[in-house]
């Protein structure tokens, strides 16, 4: 979801991983995505120049994936998209790929996530620095850009916008597709167990190196900055990640409203404060948790339920008087350690 850090997920790594044993456990982080990423990834002896050229690889990757799809690079093929009018623009294939994608998940959360979403996004950032909250006149005026009708794919990786004022962004997406991408050079230079976190975008491959199932924290929204968790997962070949309105948010007149908005109604919702989802990859967990943090309770868990196998929720929902309650899928609780 939506990069830094607003994923709200805390890594447990296991005692003694680093310890002498069957598998060594190489990790770094660097500043990447706006915020920070780590690796750790289980090596055996003798393997050691192989884990640093595809470490190396890896970052490489990291350093192509976001020059390419943020927003606020100018050189990116997000921004040459955006103004583009009325021309077409030949983007790269992961690009072109991870557009396309959104579209389906458009039509799977019946509109909610929809990557045409910037310029809303945009004034309500105007918003907070005026300090008062989009005019509904604001908002309808905006919606007007909206929609995945209001921008063409065609063969050959191009794109066009309808219209001048279209912006698209893939922010919501594209940290789980790095992580996607990191998980699948892993693979491919014989790397089986590792985590990735791109900026809190989780997969988690094969297990840890003690050989135990990967454990990793569903961060307490009242306590994001510390080591309070509300869950502890247990995960293999799996993704987790987090969206939630309490580590990233607008703040309008001294309130606080989320950062992840509907463009159906222009506003966030106030009931929700986190979704937490696995699934068998990092870019439909990404969107998911976004999603769910838009939809209502019970048709965010369908909407999880119906995915079938590999598929999990866990949405935190304060009805207003301070107090969370958790609203589950049905597979949820097959993933709890505790």
């Amino acid at each position: 979801m939506n990069r830094i850090l607003l994923t709200g997920i805390l890594c447990v790594l296991v005692a003694g991983c680093g310890q002498a044993g069957p598998l060594r456990k190489f990790s770094e982080t660097r500043a990447m995505f706006g915020s920070v990423a780590r690796l750790d990834v289980c090596y055996a002896p003798g393997q050691e120049r192989a884990l640093a050229e595809v470490i190396s690889g890896i970052w490489t990757r990291f350093e192509d994936i976001h020059s390419r799809l943020s927003v606020y690079d100018p050189a990116s093929d997000l921004t040459r998209v955006n103004h583009s009018f009325p021309d077409a623009v030949t983007v790269g294939a992961d690009t072109w790929t991870l557009i396309n994608d959104a579209v389906y998940y458009n039509r799977l959360s019946g509109g909610e996530f929809d990557i045409t979403v910037y310029p809303l996004l945009r004034l309500w950032k105007d918003s907070e620095k005026n300090g008062a909250v989009p005019t509904a006149e604001q908002i309808r005026a905006v919606q007007q850009l909206l929609g995945t009708d209001k921008f063409e794919l065609f063969k050959n990786n191009r794109v066009r916008v309808l219209n001048p004022g279209v912006q698209l962004t893939i922010d919501s997406i594209a940290d789980g597709y790095a992580a996607d991408e990191a998980a699948r050079i892993l693979r491919a230079r014989g790397f089986a167990n590792f985590l990735v976190d791109t900026t809190g975008e989780l997969y988690a491959g094969g297990h840890s190196c003690e050989g135990r199932p990967w454990q990793v924290g569903v961060k307490d929204p009242g306590d994001p900055f510390g080591g309070r968790m509300v869950d502890v997962l247990a995960l293999r070949d799996m993704a987790v990640t987090t969206s939630g309105n309490y580590e990233h948010f607008y703040t309008v007149g001294g309130k606080r409203y989320s950062h992840v908005i509907s463009p159906k109604t222009g506003y966030p919702r106030e009931d929700i404060v986190s979704a937490t989802v696995v699934a068998p990859n990092t870019e439909i967990s990404d969107f998911l948790s976004t999603a769910l943090c838009l939809l209502d309770p019970g048709k965010g868990a369908d909407l999880v339920d119906s995915l079938g196998e590999g598929y999990a929720s866990m949405v935190l929902i304060d009805a207003g008087d301070g107090r969370l309650t958790a609203r589950e899928s049905r597979r949820y609780r097959q993933y709890l350690t505790r």
